[in-house]
């Protein structure tokens, strides 16, 4: 018996494990992995979308840079044409240009050769600023141009170069007007613009021109590349980092409320799974209950009615022998006591044997005819009235008569027994949807929903006198006849039985 248990015991927990399984675990990692993609993808078509955004707004600021010194210095170089080799006014026109802008690092004056001549910074007098193949490209373009040379250095901060030709009357060029743009101050606006952004700029050989908050960046960083307008270089600005503290919460956050969720899911099944396992072992004790109470009555019911049957026999002899008052009543109450216990195993013999379906057709309104007087004498017994509703036309059913007649008197008798002297009964007779019913309605004390739900099951009664038996075999018998009978009560308002047969449509 214990090795039983214990396998019942391992298989419900092995039961109770895979319905966890497949509830809570399995559902929870398969959408916390779709979600986990979604949210992915969603952070990287954001991270790309800002990297793009970021990258326009770092393009159109240096375009706007090298676009607005190429004008100035295309705009100056026409003016210092006329100024040519007058040192003097030279270098104070370039002192002027660079004080003007805090972009410019040095102006200068260079040669055709591209060695400057003059400029705001005499260290540099008679370098190489420019090389041969940037001054042909801005002798042909006869346009302000950027120099693609090699960054210098000076005093600590970067620069890169944007020179104009200076052209006489006939467009030749004599000379060039060069500016040092400024890469430190570039990079403080830049860092104003969006702070915190990794950036990169590079030539179109790959030098590197600009690079900002570069020690955040790894082998794994993603870039986009967003090209310049005004000079062939690449703006490369790095992909925020995909996964951050505020991701992973927010994962977890759905996670958890994925787990929440499918928890309850699993104590909904398992609440249900259990009352479906009560119920089955409800039902299982009350089919045992029945069985045995069925299998007690077949063995010891008819022992009981036939002694019974002979002492009604001697009772009713010794009613005629002794005819006094005071014996005649304790005859009266011996009577009374044989009838119940006569009652009782009756319907104890109903409840342990199948009942044959050997049914008639009959008309229900015959049978109510042969009741009336019964249950109207009944009525006068309890002081009670009893009203009739009844239709006209007949109500073909196929049911077994006595029994029928039995179950309608006893949910009388039931009736008159919850109400007070003088109130009514209400007995009505009709059919609907292809269906013969009868309403007994009674306006006693009623009952409550919990009451309501258990008048159908054996031994359950609120009489004190009561077997629990008398609407159960009801139930039998009218669920036999193919039929159902329902119960409606409200308390303190009353109680209304409707039974429902077939009716028989087809019938002459």
């Amino acid at each position: 018996m214990k090795k039983k248990a214990k396998v019942v015991t391992n298989m419900k927990i092995r039961h109770k494990f895979k319905t966890y399984l497949l509830i809570v675990i399995l559902p929870l990692i398969i959408l916390s992995i779709i979600y986990w993609l979604h949210l992915e993808k969603s952070i990287q078509k954001e991270r790309q979308e800002q990297a793009e955004w970021a990258g326009s707004v770092y393009q159109e600021y240096i375009d706007q840079v090298i676009g607005e010194t190429k004008k100035k210095l295309e705009l100056l170089s026409l003016s210092s044409s006329v100024l040519y080799m007058e040192d003097e006014k030279t270098e104070h026109l370039m002192e002027w240009i660079k004080d003007t802008d805090p972009r410019y690092a040095g102006v200068y004056w260079i040669s055709m050769d591209g060695v400057s001549l003059s400029g705001t910074n005499k260290n540099l007098y008679h370098y190489y600023l420019i090389e041969q193949d940037d001054i042909n490209r801005a002798i042909v373009t006869q346009r302000a141009a950027v120099a693609e040379g090699k960054a210098l250095n000076n005093t600590g901060f970067n620069y890169f170069s944007i020179f104009a030709p200076i052209l006489d009357d006939e467009k030749r060029a004599h000379g060039f007007l060069l500016a040092h743009i400024r890469l430190d101050h570039m990079e403080k606006i830049l860092n104003i613009l969006i702070p915190d952004q990794t950036l990169k700029l590079e030539t179109s050989d790959h030098i590197q021109v600009l690079s900002m908050n570069a020690e955040s960046t790894t082998r794994d960083s993603k870039w986009v590349e967003v090209p310049l307008t005004e000079v062939d270089w690449t703006l490369s600005v790095k992909k925020p980092d995909t996964l951050n503290t505020n991701t992973m919460n927010v994962f977890f956050m759905f996670v958890f409320f994925i787990f929440f969720f499918t928890h309850m899911i699993y104590t909904f099944v398992e609440e249900l799974l259990v009352r479906r396992e009560e119920k089955k072992q409800k039902a299982l004790i009350e089919k045992q209950k029945i069985n045995f109470v069925g299998t007690l009555a077949a063995s010891t019911a008819h022992e009981i009615k036939n002694p019974l049957t002979g002492i009604k026999g001697l009772i009713q002899l010794l009613v005629e022998k002794h005819p006094e008052e005071q014996d005649q009543f304790y005859y009266s109450v011996i009577m009374k006591e044989i009838e119940r216990i006569n009652s009782i195993v009756s319907e104890f013999l109903i409840l342990g044997k199948p009942l044959a379906r050997n049914l008639t057709t009959y008309d229900v309104r015959s049978i109510i005819a042969e009741l009336r007087p019964i249950i109207e004498s009944e009525a006068r017994h309890f002081k009670m009235e009893v009203a009739w509703n009844i239709v006209k036309q007949p109500i073909w059913v196929r049911c077994t008569k006595d029994q029928l007649k039995q179950i309608i008197l006893n949910t009388a008798k039931n009736g008159f027994e919850a109400m007070k002297d003088g109130e009514l009964l209400s007995i009505r007779i009709y059919h609907e949807n292809e269906q013969a019913k009868i309403d007994i309605i009674d306006i006693g004390q009623g009952l409550n929903e919990k009451d309501i739900d258990k008048v159908f099951e054996p031994f359950y009664t609120s009489k004190k006198e009561g077997t629990g038996l008398g609407l159960f075999v009801c139930k039998r018998i009218i669920e036999s006849f193919d039929g159902t009978i329902e119960l409606t009560s409200k308390p303190h308002i009353g109680t209304t039985v409707t039974i429902t047969l077939p009716l028989l449509t087809n019938h002459p």
